[in-house]
């Protein structure tokens, strides 16, 4: 199983034998709704779909909130624009229109008490010279990235894989790793770099070591480095429409929510917990449900591992040593957007002087939220190593925010209203040899008639490669009863 295999993109399969297909689907996250979405498309109003969720809330982690002056976002706020697949799976739901680009603004890191860009010719923050990260590492920081050439060349067998501030940290040292690379890691993983793994977060650089290690001639990781980034597109030449690196919807992701469910309109049983699958003659029984055709699992890896336990052990013991990364988001809106920075956000490394690991200008970057007068900010805390923020109380955590946005902008900010969202266990930490156990625990479903499996879990944490997970799942289980 690799990277991105999965694909929202539209096609139609042969369904022939398969009316009135009874499929139960465990889990009403976005790889559940998905997977619902696509049984329909594909089956059309004959399916019995099943969509059951542990809650009462569908969604699973995302999460929208409505604030006196319009929704926000408290999950995932954005997905990234090159995903064009799923970009035509929310205009075929009737979104085309809810779908909101960035202004442009800058991002950035808080350094030595000054912000500065976040540097453009980085791989995820590791650099190919120090001169592309001198304003972030310092001069001296600089000097040792460029020193890599003067020491060791590497030595890399293909197929190997050890954890990415390992790496960074031995080749072009610490500052890089604490400053760079776990900021930018952090945002999408709730992890340091220390705690991801190279082919699970950054499967290119994996690639161009691999190539690197076969050739047998000497090399250094800012090889490689620089070797990913001169196939990088060059910008666009003048008359070119830029294309968005992210897109987000005006109503947030609750209305995809909606939309999925309205298109693939399921029966929906809310609050109940599935104990366990088995089979029968004719197929599934769900405990407590009742008996299926077929069966998705679109639940997060231990509730999976639980349910599988005796369907597929293999891949029930994968799941259920999958280590979980938790945060807190804190969403703040004031009333004046005087003294909050020109840019989009700011990273926050390891050794700045803040509990928050990040903040979101979630109004200057969006223009559909500027468009509502004043501020809106989202401050994140905790991660994978660092979980105690979920345990502070919503006050402690306000105070947090308010404090590490004064300290970062020199701004004393009063919120009119502020939200505090835990994210227990919400995303698995893709580690060292993360892709070939996940493999295993992939391939033993995929041998199962009728059972299929979906999640963050399988193949990228974000909005678009979970969604296209449950997509596939379905049209797996339409290719294995057909």
């Amino acid at each position: 199983m690799k990277a991105n295999q999965f694909s929202c993109r539209f096609e139609k399969l042969d369904t022939s034998g398969l009316e009135g297909l009874r499929v139960a689907i465990i889990g009403g996250g976005i790889a559940g709704l998905s997977a619902a979405w696509e049984l329909r498309r594909q089956l059309g109003p004959s399916a019995s779909i099943l969509l059951t969720e542990a809650y009462d809330r569908l969604g699973g982690k995302l999460k929208t909130v409505n604030y006196a002056n319009g929704p926000v976002d408290m999950g995932a706020e954005a997905y990234l624009g090159f995903r064009q697949d799923f970009t035509e799976l929310v205009e075929s739901i009737g979104l085309g229109d809810q779908l909101c680009t960035p202004s442009g603004l800058p991002s950035g890191f808080f350094v030595d008490g000054a912000l500065v860009d976040i540097p453009r010719r980085t791989l995820m923050g590791i650099p190919a010279s120090g001169e592309d990260v001198v304003e972030v590492v310092g001069e001296s920081g600089a000097a040792r990235i460029d020193a890599e050439r003067n020491g060791q060349p590497m030595t890399w067998t293909p197929d190997q894989d050890t954890s990415v501030g390992q790496l960074v940290e031995a080749r072009l040292g610490r500052i890089v790793v604490d400053r760079l690379v776990s900021p930018l890691l952090g945002g999408v993983y709730s992890c340091s770099a220390f705690d991801l793994g190279v082919r699970a977060t950054i499967p290119r650089l994996a690639a161009e070591l691999d190539r690197l290690g076969a050739e047998g001639k000497p090399f250094y990781l800012v090889d490689a480095v620089d070797a990913i980034l001169s196939q990088r597109p060059s910008p666009n030449t003048e008359g070119d429409k830029p294309k968005p690196v992210f897109r987000s919807l005006r109503g947030g992701y609750a209305s995809l929510v909606d939309a999925l469910v309205r298109h693939a309109n399921p029966e929906l049983l809310r609050n109940t917990a599935v104990e366990s699958i088995g089979r029968t003659r004719g197929g599934y029984y769900i405990d407590p449900i009742g008996e299926f055709d077929a069966v998705i699992v679109a639940t997060p890896a231990p509730t999976a591992s639980a349910i599988l336990q005796y369907m597929a052990p293999t891949a029930a013991d994968v799941l259920g040593g999958i280590d979980l990364a938790s945060s807190v988001v804190v969403g703040m809106r004031m009333a004046s957007a005087h003294g909050i920075p020109e840019r989009s956000g700011v990273l926050l490394g390891t050794d700045a002087p803040t509990e928050a690991k990040a903040f979101t200008f979630s109004s200057r970057k969006w223009p559909h939220l500027a468009e509502r007068g004043g501020a809106f900010v989202r401050a994140s805390f905790g991660s994978y190593g660092n979980p105690w923020h979920l345990d502070v109380d919503n006050r402690a955590l306000l105070s947090f925010a308010v404090e590490d946005l004064e300290r970062i902008t020199g701004e004393r900010k009063t919120p009119e209203e502020y939200f505090v969202q835990r994210w227990w266990g919400g995303l698995p930490r893709y580690g060292v040899g993360y892709m070939d156990a996940m493999s295993q625990a992939y391939s033993e479903v995929l041998d199962i008639r009728g059972l299929a499996l979906a999640g963050a879990m399988l193949n990228g944490v974000g909005v678009p490669a979970t969604a296209a997970s449950g997509v596939e799942a379905a049209r797996e289980i339409i290719r294995e009863m057909a």
